[in-house]
């Protein structure tokens, strides 16, 4: 209403109607009417616009809400391929069982109908994997599958799950054939990331899809540069993804008279019916693609103008002064419960975050609607002094310096809002492009580029006051960064630092309890020292709560301490002591209990715990290891540095135990070494002792397996013929123990005596068998065997294998033939004579027999062990040659076996002609 001293219009109209005549009354009611109903006209127009614009929001609004499904569905199609890294083992091999339990995930959630994993092979390479996979490996032409090219380098689908008719067809098929598939290959290699190809047509349906390729590298190995992920690269998880599967959710939820139109690079790829001329268009960038969203949609509800125009004309004065007289506070109280309503919002979001990625994920997404920002960032501490990651939001506004998009940034790199902050301690607040250009003159041109006008960047700590990380925001506009507004931006940064810490207190203590069962599963099955310590100084450090262990043992005579520690990647770095037994370490040790250090000082009195020790030590706990005799095995030492990231401090009931543990290990160790011992030594008494032939060098050597106690049954023999021949076996009996070791005893008399009364050496495995099962008809016992007859005369050799793997003969000059002929089938089963083969020989030509424990290893195929002894014989250095027989023997047991642990016998017989 007016205010009481300003008349109103019915006051006019009174006082008008007094004074003239009617006709003029009339008229001034009729003018009062025409300003009514021009106000009410006015209004309306106003309001039919109002609804026009409120249309258009409404279709910005719902092309960005499609824009976000389609960015939603994309990653969840990206995250489910996230996971495969897990596949790659140290050595960047994949096996089918590790890939079809990854592959079960995906697959199951009907995000990806088929899932793949590519290998590369090299051209040289290609023959061997054509054995392994069974198939040729091919490429589509004309749209059929025939022999691939001859490139330099192939990328072959190695495993497919799940496997159906249809699927295992693309076994052995190079995608590096088809463009599209290739440059989606090579653009997942060089930036690390999930990538989706252009638009390619499934087959046989022709339904448009994307090739989804997830790139895998080598665990352990860096991946921040290009070069570096093409050395740690390992293959590739991929798979068609049919177009319905990333934008069926799109199309559901867009409501009724809604048109839309998905393309890539002009290619349609979903849409509706009606096709959109008008409206809206977002364009998203997903995986390496580009793809844009059309959109129209119309539903202005013109009811409110009608019902506002009736309004305009009873209220338009009033409303007129009340909102003249309460804009600005309206305002302000609409600005304070905007950023209310959405920092509670941002609070319940985040306190359903489990994770730190999570967390920084609802952080960049809900954050900026906090204060109306344009875009957020979230910088945390990484993992290497004096750096941070910095992770944004990705907007058009991202930035406002380089280390705002993204990666890791060097604190002592040039200055920005972000690197101020946290080495400040401070908050951060540039108002304009003028204090940009003030303060950050060597960012000015990429702020520029990003459209940043405005940033703010705030720093967050722990509960106990360390700083962790800055969150930080930027706007496209310049801001005044008032008393309300700064505290909104405090709020949220508390808000967010408290969720981030919640997160990576919950993420330490599952990983924590994950380590200890790891710890527990990798020491059940340690069978030496070397073995516990690795378990220990790898996954003990995160069981035990502790930045690093160190482990050390003690001899039997407690005179000697091996220590393993590692204070940097790579394995445990071992070092000795000589002890007293009577020394102050020793004798708190044998106390049994644990001795907690809370700076160096209190070391002075124990030399040998200094040299675990770094020069930044916050806490060390120094547990004993007794076994169940109450004998002292050592010590494990638990070490906290200063500055640790570590959040979770299990206690010392789960340090206790990992000790507990630990010593029973030790003791069981110990045991099964001197067992091991004793059944090595036996085991060789067995074995024959090699004659002197005069124009031969010969040497033996035996292997057993340390993964099993009993006896094993491999065997070599070399016998003097006559008539300037020499006779040479190579045998194996499967199984371990004493009947193992019986049975290898008479199959090697059987072959002994038929071998040196000189039958026919084709018919040996066959008679052998006969002589056998003559006198035995309940158990089948079989044995490889590799028989062969040496003529130092003719310098032929002839040679049969009976299941057994082939020879090798080195000629002089390097190259290396492998006796793959003249195969039967093993002892104990063959019932017919095997063909002898016959190769030429001469002087300097190396001989080389052996049993599958050379070469057989559990997580690959036996042809790579075999290549590797093939290249191992070929590659012997002059050095090697000149040791002869002996020297060459070392040579090969170290290259096909490098001190792992063997998990069969392995015998070697390696003869040198002179």
């Amino acid at each position: 209403m007016p205010p009481a001293d300003v008349p109103g219009p019915a006051d006019a109209v009174g006082e008008a109607a007094k004074a003239v005549p009617n006709r003029f009354g009339r008229g001034l009611a009729a003018g009062v009417v025409a300003v009514i109903i021009v106000v009410g006209l006015v209004a309306s127009a106003i309001l039919y616009a109002q609804a026009g614009r409120i249309a258009d929001r409404q279709e910005a609004s719902l092309a960005t809400r499609v824009t976000r499904i389609l960015q939603s569905s994309s990653a969840a199609l990206i995250a489910s391929l996230g996971g495969a890294s897990a596949i790659v083992d140290q050595t960047g091999s994949v096996d089918e069982q590790r890939f079809d339990r990854f592959a079960i995930g995906p697959v199951s959630s009907t995000l990806l109908p088929v899932l793949a994993y590519v290998q590369t092979v090299s051209d040289a390479d290609r023959p061997t994997f054509e054995r392994t996979i069974g198939k040729p490996i091919t490429q589509v032409v004309n749209g059929r599958l025939v022999l691939a090219a001859v490139r330099s380098t192939y990328l072959v689908v190695r495993y497919v799950y799940p496997e159906s008719a249809t699927s295992t067809t693309v076994v052995g098929f190079d995608i590096a054939s088809e463009p599209i598939r290739a440059s989606a290959a090579q653009a997942a290699e060089d930036s690390g990331q999930a990538v989706f190809s252009a638009p390619i047509a499934s087959q046989p349906s022709g339904q448009l899809g994307f090739f989804a390729i997830q790139p895998l590298y080598k665990p352990g190995h860096p991946t921040d540069t290009t070069a570096a992920r093409r050395v740690a690269f390992a293959g590739f998880v991929s798979s068609l993804a049919p177009a319905t599967t990333v934008l069926s959710a799109v199309l559901a939820q867009l409501p009724s008279g809604a048109k839309v139109l998905i393309s890539d690079a002009g290619v349609r790829l979903a849409g509706t019916d009606a096709v959109p001329h008008h409206g809206h268009s977002v364009t998203d960038v997903e995986a390496s693609r580009r793809w844009t969203v059309d959109l129209e949609y119309h539903d202005a509800d013109l009811s409110t103008v009608w019902l506002m125009f009736i309004a305009t004309i009873v209220l338009a004065a009033a409303v007129g002064l009340f909102l003249w007289r309460t804009v600005r506070q309206t305002a302000e109280l609409r600005e304070a419960a905007w950023s209310v309503r959405h920092l509670g919002q941002l609070s319940e979001r985040l306190a359903m975050a489990e994770t730190r990625a999570e967390a920084i994920r609802i952080i960049l997404d809900s954050a900026v609607s906090t204060v109306g920002a344009g875009s957020a960032a979230v910088a945390l501490r990484g993992p290497d002094p004096g750096t941070l990651l910095v992770t944004s939001s990705g907007g058009s506004s991202s930035g406002g310096s380089s280390d705002a998009s993204g990666g890791s940034v060097m604190l002592s790199s040039r200055p920005s809002p972000i690197t101020d902050a946290w080495n400040t301690k401070n908050a951060v607040f540039v108002t304009d492009e003028a204090a940009f250009r003030g303060l950050y003159a060597d960012g000015e041109q990429d702020r520029a580029v990003r459209n940043v006008a405005s940033m703010a960047a705030l720093p967050m700590r722990r509960p106990g006051g360390e700083l962790f990380g800055v969150l930080a925001w930027q706007w496209p506009i310049a801001s005044r960064f008032g008393d309300g507004t700064r505290s909104t931006l405090q709020a949220t940064a508390e808000v967010c630092q408290q969720s981030l810490y919640r997160a990576d207190l919950h993420e330490q203590q599952w990983s924590s309890a994950t380590a200890l069962s790891t710890l527990s599963q990798r020491l059940a099955v340690a069978r030496n020292v070397r073995q516990i310590a690795e378990a220990l100084v790898d996954v003990g450090p995160e069981a035990g709560g502790a930045d690093f262990v160190g482990v050390g043992f003690l001899d039997e005579a407690q005179t000697k301490f091996d220590l393993f520690h590692r204070r940097s990647s790579g394995g445990p770095q071992h070092l000795e002591f000589a002890v007293s037994a009577d020394g102050a370490l020793m004798a708190v040790l044998r106390r049994g209990q644990p001795l907690e250090f809370q700076d160096r000082s209190q070391l002075d009195r124990f030399p040998v715990l200094m040299e675990l020790l770094g020069t930044e030590m916050k806490r060390l706990v120094c547990i004993p290891l007794i076994d169940s005799e109450k004998l002292l095995r050592g010590v494990i030492a638990f070490m906290f540095a200063a500055g640790s990231h570590v959040l979770v401090d299990p206690g010392t009931e789960r340090r206790s135990t990992i000790a507990e543990l630990t010593a029973q290990t030790v003791e069981r160790a110990m045991l099964y070494l001197h067992e091991h011992e004793l059944v090595v030594d036996l085991q060789r008494q067995t074995l024959a002792d090699l004659p002197d032939v005069a124009g031969l060098q010969i040497a033996a050597r035996y292997l057993p397996s340390s993964a099993t106690i009993g006896l094993g049954g491999d065997w070599y023999d070399v016998y003097v013929l006559g008539d300037g021949k020499v006779g040479m076996v190579i045998g194996d009996v499967s199984g371990h123990g004493i009947d193992a070791i019986a049975d290898m005893t008479e199959f090697r008399t059987t072959v002994s005596t038929l071998l040196r009364t000189n039958q026919e050496l084709g018919t040996i495995a066959q008679m052998s068998t006969a002589l056998l099962k003559a006198d035995d008809t309940t158990d089948v016992r079989f044995a490889t065997a590799g028989l062969m007859v040496l003529d130092l005369d003719e310098r032929t050799l002839a040679y049969v294998r009976a299941g057994h793997p082939p020879m090798l003969v080195r000629e002089p000059g390097g190259n290396v033939v492998v006796l793959e002929r003249g195969g039967g089938g093993p002892i104990g089963v063959t019932d017919a004579d095997i063909a002898v083969q016959t190769v030429a020989v001469e002087s300097g030509s190396v001989i080389v027999a052996y049993t599958d424990g050379l070469i057989e290893r559990r997580d690959e195929a036996i042809d790579v062990g075999l290549e590797r002894l093939l290249r191992a014989l070929t590659e012997c250095s002059s050095t090697d040659l000149w040791g002869g027989a002996e020297a060459i023997a070392d040579v090969l047991v170290e290259q096909c076996l490098g001190g792992r642990q063997t998990a069969d016998d392995a015998a070697v017989l390696v003869v040198v002609l002179e």
